[in-house]
């Protein structure tokens, strides 16, 4: 019974711990500081991105966000070749251009510090730092008729089977980030923020994820969005 009673009070301290919290969600984008040497680009990458907090005071909370990059693709086209399925086709091999496209799914997490005001009320600054996460995916995207537009090949002709036509690319970092918020009274908070990531480890696991142009050491994201505080 005594155990029964422990279990019960630690249920109701955890249902306390989680009494308020905020969720929400918006605009992001992801820039890129001329990765891989490429000069005067604008490697940019629109997302969407879902957010929650968790409050340890009036003034810090527990925070992550979810961010979804669009697939974005590289500048530069290539030319790759296609087999016909069936031996008889004429023309046997066409050529097709294609370029790399890159899309992440990232996690940031970390604790956030409020300055003017307290999380869930009027005008405040915040900063934080923690940890990001970033899972990519590259993908070789071939058009679907060849370089002349003459023929529209995918369903007489296919690519190599053994080409590496999707890669991974899994990074792990830090961050730093700022931002402002407004809380309107029974409402809900609007907030923009921008933070800077810098990557201490990128692994790549083909030929074909490390083709991305979308990958530097240091990237910048700006968000801007909406929660809702719940109690």
């Amino acid at each position: 019974m005594k155990f029964i009673s422990l279990l019960l009070f630690a249920g109701l301290l955890h249902l306390q711990f989680f009494a308020q919290f905020s969720f929400g969600g918006g605009l992001s984008l992801n820039s890129y500081l001329n990765a891989q040497g490429l000069q005067n680009r604008s490697l940019n990458m629109p997302g969407l991105h879902a957010h929650f907090e968790i409050p340890r005071s009036g003034d810090v909370t527990l925070y992550g966000r979810f961010n979804y990059s669009f697939p974005k693709a590289n500048y530069d086209t290539l030319i790759g070749y296609v087999t016909a399925i069936n031996p008889t086709t004429t023309p046997y091999i066409l050529a097709v251009n294609n370029r790399f496209k890159t899309s992440y799914f990232n996690f940031e997490g970390g604790n956030r510090y409020y300055i003017g005001n307290d999380y869930d009320n009027g005008f405040a600054g915040y900063g934080g730092s923690g940890v990001i996460i970033s899972v990519g995916r590259v993908r070789k995207a071939y058009e679907r008729t060849d370089v002349t537009g003459a023929y529209n090949w995918e369903q007489t002709h296919q690519v190599d089977p053994n080409e590496q036509s999707i890669g991974r690319v899994f990074c792990l970092g830090g961050y730093l980030q700022g931002g402002l918020k407004y809380t309107i009274p029974a409402i809900g908070t609007v907030y923009a923020d921008v933070t800077l990531n810098y990557l201490l480890l990128a692994n790549f696991s083909n030929s074909t994820a490390t083709a991305t142009e979308y990958i530097s050491p240091l990237y910048f994201n700006f968000a801007i969005g909406y929660k809702k505080d719940l109690y």
